[in-house]
């Protein structure tokens, strides 16, 4: 009997059904949960910004699942997918999305929404485990020289004199930013740091006559300003 209700799961997994059965309704939504689930785990342990959103995060849960509710309810019926779109066509989205990355995790959601809700589960599992590979390699790779950013806030300050300090550390760095307001003067360098600790880089940047705030900030590949 067990063998026989694995051999249906299995069945349906793979070919899906043309009927909605209670049943039928809370294997979608538990297969479409695991996967929001393991999209959550990748986009934590892939974040590479400054602030991690805890809330995004579970907003891309959300998304998966309610794609896929919606996707059982328009089914095959026409009529009910025009309205469902006219319906859907009046919400309006006033949160700004800054990363790309998080615009790619929240179309992968609606993608494995629409897979579980019309039944195609292989193509759902079978996307997102190679989504996930994907951006495992390359968040290892891409971030492998520890990039951040150097922020110094002050006023006067020589840029010679801090390339001084980043050449005695052998500290590779790139000029990204240089904003000088009177007196007051704020410098960003892109920096990488592998076998220094960041106090002691401090504690010698704040040697340096006129320098009153030194900041490191995980750096992602983008500056704005």
């Amino acid at each position: 009997m067990n063998s026989l209700i694995e051999q249906e799961s299995l069945f349906t997994l793979l070919n899906g059904t043309n009927s909605f059965t209670i049943n039928n309704i809370i294997f979608n939504i538990v297969i479409t949960t695991i996967l929001a689930l393991f999209i959550y785990f990748v986009y934590k342990k892939t974040f590479s910004g400054v602030t991690y959103s805890q809330n995004f995060n579970i907003t891309i849960v959300m998304v998966c699942i309610i794609t896929a509710i919606i996707m059982m309810l328009i089914e095959n019926n026409l009529a009910l997918s025009l309205g469902m779109v006219g319906s859907l066509s009046i919400i309006r989205f006033r949160t700004a999305i800054k990363e790309p990355r998080d615009i790619g995790f929240l179309f992968w959601a609606i993608a494995v929404g629409l897979s579980a809700g019309t039944h195609k589960f292989i193509i759902a599992i079978i996307g997102s485990i190679i989504l996930a590979l994907l951006l495992l390699i390359f968040n290892k790779t891409i971030y492998f020289d520890y990039c951040y950013l150097l922020i110094l806030r002050g006023s006067n300050i020589e840029s010679k004199d801090v390339s001084d300090i980043l050449g005695e550390y052998k500290i590779p760095s790139k000029l990204r930013m240089k904003m000088t307001k009177d007196f007051f003067v704020e410098i960003t360098y892109e920096i990488k740091l592998k076998s220094i600790e960041e106090d002691l880089l401090i504690k010698s940047l704040k040697s340096i006559e006129n320098i009153e705030e030194v900041h490191i900030v995980s750096y992602n590949g983008e500056v704005s300003g």
